[in-house]
Order: C-alpha cells, then structure tokens, then sequence
C-alpha cells in the first residue's frame, strides 16, 4: 500500500511515464535549445502520457506570457513558488534562490499560482492532493533527507541520491548545504556562531549526539560501555541531556559515534561532516558512499567492520592518539575531502532544467 508520494514506498505505475524515450528525447532538445523539435515529440508523446501533457502546458503559459509583455522584450526572470514545506521554512527559503541564481538564472520569489516553477519539499501533500498547482508549471523535488521523488508528480529532483535518474537527479548531500565556498576557502555558513570554540584538551573518550533512540544505536552503546566503561561513552541530545553546544562537544571529543538515520544510497549528511572538522575519530553507521565525499583515514563504517570486536580494536587504537583541535572553522582543511567541495553539479542540472522554461520565450 503506498505512504504518500514521498519516501520508501510503492510509487504510482503512472512514474513509468516520465521515463519514456520520446518524453525523454523532447526534453533533451528543449535544453539543448531546439523547442519546435521537441515541440513536435510532446505533441505525439500527449496522446498517452499524462507528463507530456504538462510540458505542452508549460509551453502554452510562457508562450501566452510573451504574447501578452505588448511587444516589450520578454525578460528571462523565472518565478519560483514552493509547497510542501515545514513551517519556519520562511528563513531557509534564500538558500534554495541562491542555488537558483548560481546557475546564472535571473530568479525571483513568487506566489504558487503565478510561479513558472516549483520547489517541492517533503513535509506535506498539498501538491500531491492538487494537480492543479502544477498543471503548467515545472516541479522541482528538493530534499535533504533520505527519500525518492515520485516522477508523475515531479519532474525533477536535487536529492541525496547520488544516481542521475536519466537525468533528473542531481546529488546534494546535507553536509554540502552547510559549508559556504568562496574564493577557495571552505567553511561553514555559520562560522560566526562558533568563534568560542577554543583549542583544549579532549577529556571525553567517545561520544554520540542524537534524540532518537533506535535499537540498532543503543545495542551499539550498550556494547561500548561494556567494553570502555559507562564513563567513557557520552550521549548528548537537546531532548535528552537539555540544549547543547554540539560542535563544543565534538571539540571535546576523541570519537564520536556518527549514526544516520537512515541507510540510503549516496545518504550522508553534516553528522560525518562536523565530527571530521572537528578532529574527531568518527566512528560511523551509514551508506558507503561516504568514501566518495570524505577521505577515509581515521573513519571506521561499523558496516563493513567484520565483528564487534574490530569495532572495539580500532576505537582502542584511536583513544591512545587523539587528534588535537586546530580550532580554524573559518578555513576548513580540504584533505578532510576525497576532492574539493562544489555546487558546479547542481548549478548545471538546474541551469539545464530551466531551459524547459526560457525554450519558450523568444
């Protein structure tokens, strides 16, 4: 039975249709700046697929908006309208505009009815509900955490998944949304926030920070303690132990036990991030795939440890020679990363899907 149209869950039949080769090669000429070609495509691909339909739609309502500018050049600004988001998202909105605007796009912020496209988050479901919200509008899927767009009701997706989907995927891990990259330095968006962290020693052994207890993180710890002590393992969480400092923390700390929430393919977030610039030895429970974003040295995944008491071996190891904390979160060292961090990707995809939009605007 499917959950929704989001997640890890049986996904409509009618997702088939966005995979199509003819919907597939109508697209294709629209980016490569060939409208009348894929005009000709969507036209004979319509007859049967739902998505098709949209794309002649879309067409319609940006050619209809250039008839009506009255002869004034018609300007390549791109309304952006989001749905589905958490409340409070208010104040993360510019983040989603910036990526907009890294792509060389001239974008702005717009209501849902008058948007030429949408950006579709995962905590609702009033598009899924209202296929009138996007009837001749692009829909973009933008998501953090561990879930799979559903293709019938969008077009596109930046998402943590590291596979192209034919090309309407691209990856955008959690940890790359925190750094800010410029001039070829590489820090965290907040750095301010963290200037009061000093180098000191690091007086706890290993430690954990999360709220939400699952049997696989606490059969974990419980074998820890047993091993190490009840001392020397530290779990911190806001709605455990009261609001914390948690960078203060890792600064503290000799391990720190990195868990996902969930396992997923190209799913790493900030966890593995904020241990590594921290200095920490990360001790981590995730997809493999974090081998490509981050060098692996002093990083153990407990899934590909042979037994626990590898596990237990090289967190021994790792307690006699601690790393010291340089304390520069303004610069962070890019050995921490397999090759250096950029949007370049992302800037691409959506600079190539927005052509959807401008091939119909003469």
């Amino acid at each position: 039975m499917a959950t929704g149209p989001y997640g890890r869950q049986w996904i409509s039949p009618r997702a088939s249709a966005a995979f199509s080769s003819q919907l597939l090669d109508a697209d294709y000429y629209c980016i490569q700046g060939k409208p009348l070609k894929s005009l000709s495509l969507y036209k004979a691909e319509a007859q049967r697929n739902h998505i098709a339909r949209r794309r002649l739609a879309i067409a319609r309502r940006q050619l209809r908006k250039n008839f009506y500018s009255k002869g004034r050049p018609f300007n390549d600004n791109i309304g952006v309208g989001f749905v589905d988001w958490y409340p409070g998202f208010d104040n993360d909105r510019k983040g989603i505009l910036d990526l907009f605007a890294g792509a060389g796009l001239s974008v702005s912020h717009s209501a849902v009815e008058e948007a030429d496209i949408l950006v579709v988050g995962c905590y609702g479901n009033q598009l899924a509900n209202n296929s009138i919200l996007s009837e001749d509008k692009l829909v973009i899927f933008f998501s953090g955490e561990n879930l799979c767009p559903s293709y019938d009701i969008h077009d596109f997706s930046i998402t943590t998944r590291s596979r192209s989907y034919c090309g309407k995927n691209v990856r955008y891990p959690q940890w790359l949304g925190e750094l800010c990259l410029s001039q070829g330095k590489i820090c965290l968006r907040d750095s301010h926030n963290f200037r009061h962290i000093h180098t000191q020693a690091r007086d706890l052994a290993i430690t954990a920070v999360y709220n939400n207890a699952t049997p696989e993180r606490e059969e974990m710890l419980s074998y820890l303690r047993e091993e190490f002590g009840k001392d020397h393992i530290h779990v911190f969480g806001s709605q455990r132990t009261g609001e914390i400092d948690k960078l203060h923390v890792l600064s503290r700390s000799v391990i720190n036990i990195c868990f996902e929430n969930s396992l997923g393919e190209g799913y790493v977030t900030e966890k593995l991030l904020h241990a590594r610039m921290m200095g920490c030895k990360a001790l981590y429970w995730g997809d493999s795939y974090y081998s490509r974003d981050f060098q692996v040295a002093d990083i153990l995944n407990i899934r590909d440890a042979d037994s626990f008491e590898a596990i237990v071996e090289w967190c021994r190891m790792q307690l006699i020679r601690p790393t010291p904390f340089s304390g520069n979160l303004g610069n962070l060292d890019q050995s921490l990363f397999c090759e250096p961090p950029s949007y370049t990707n992302v800037y691409q995809k959506i600079s190539d899907w927005a052509k959807i939009i401008l091939a119909w605007r003469y």
